[in-house]
């Protein structure tokens, strides 16, 4: 089996792939098959890996028709598709974000040869507007980003495609992912790296400048529930995906003064102040305040068990405590 991980030099593309390399092998059909080579695909190259079989690096822009074409030349088995523009890059340039976002996905699909398995990595951004409590698979969609109506295409264009034959595509609606390291590039200014460096940063020992209210809910999860998500939906029958093929990860509810405090406890020093931004604290208010599912649980994905289990994920992966 051949796989073909995309954003793979972002810390869950790493994580993820940290844990296929330990695993050893997928699902392909109803059959377990041995990975055979795993390609880490990114604008930047992705960090060496250590692995039983071939790990290659293929670097390139996403946003060039052609490359995005040339990636399913070499006939994935599974893709996971993580790579993509976020929220506030999407907002600034959203013909850019469009051609990263979208056009890529779409071009791997129509030249797809083999029903490649895909899993992609949606978002709570596909909510929007005046949400009700408990947001799980039932609400529809109603992005009130760009980024999100991204996410959204990508999930209406999967679910076709797997009606048709041409892939067999899955989505994993996340929440905000803690804790990513330093962010470069666009990263950098992500509304989700934001919410990141409320706990990053003080257990670092740096003071940081929050954009966003304490009093704000964030629907929170652990980069090691994701990748154990990934890997669950990955392995489920199709017969048991639900209409639309899209399931949302489980997800804690926190609120940045609980996060400190939950930081502090386990020994963090840096300062932290509120300084609400307003197109940030906009953007995330248009996010669920909880973020649930009908499916995950009866399919063996699962979340965190609480926001000490975050904490303990970020602090131990930090350690080489991977995956």
């Amino acid at each position: 089996m051949r796989i073909l991980i995309t954003g793979a030099a972002g810390f869950i593309g790493q994580r993820l792939a940290a844990a296929l390399i330990k695993r050893g092998n997928l699902m392909r059909g109803d059959v377990s098959q041995a990975i055979a080579g795993i390609d880490l695909c990114d604008l930047a190259a992705p960090p060496a890996m250590d692995a039983p079989f071939p790990v290659q690096v293929v670097t390139g822009d996403l946003g060039d028709p052609d490359f995005a074409a040339s990636l399913v030349d070499a006939q994935y088995d599974s893709i996971f598709h993580l790579a993509s523009l976020l929220t506030l890059v999407a907002e600034q340039d959203s013909a850019r974000a469009f051609a990263v976002n979208v056009d890529a996905l779409r071009r791997m699909i129509e030249g797809a040869m083999n029903r490649p398995r895909i899993l992609f990595t949606s978002s709570i951004a596909v909510f929007g507007g005046v949400l009700p409590d408990v947001v799980d698979e039932t609400v529809p969609p109603g992005p009130a980003t760009t980024y999100g109506s991204h996410k959204a295409i990508n999930e209406l264009l999967l679910a076709d495609a797997s009606r048709k034959g041409q892939v067999d595509g899955r989505s994993l609606r996340l929440p905000i992912v803690l804790t990513r390291p330093c962010p470069s590039g666009s990263d950098a200014g992500a509304v989700s790296d934001m919410v990141a460096g409320i706990i990053r940063e003080p257990l670092a020992g740096g003071d940081i400048s929050v954009p966003i209210r304490a009093d704000t809910p964030l629907t929170v999860a652990s980069a090691r529930a994701v990748v154990n998500g990934l890997i669950a939906l990955h392995e489920l029958p199709a017969s048991d995906l639900p209409a639309g093929r899209a399931i949302h990860l489980p997800a804690l509810t926190v609120t940045p003064a609980e996060m400190i405090k939950s930081a502090l406890a386990r020994g963090a020093k840096g300062a932290v102040e509120f300084r609400p931004d307003p197109q940030v604290q906009a953007v995330v208010d248009g996010w669920p305040d909880c973020f649930s599912s009908v499916h995950a649980g009866a399919l063996g994905i699962t979340g965190d068990a609480d926001f000490d289990a975050v904490l303990s994920d970020h602090l131990d992966s930090g350690k080489g405590g991977q995956p």
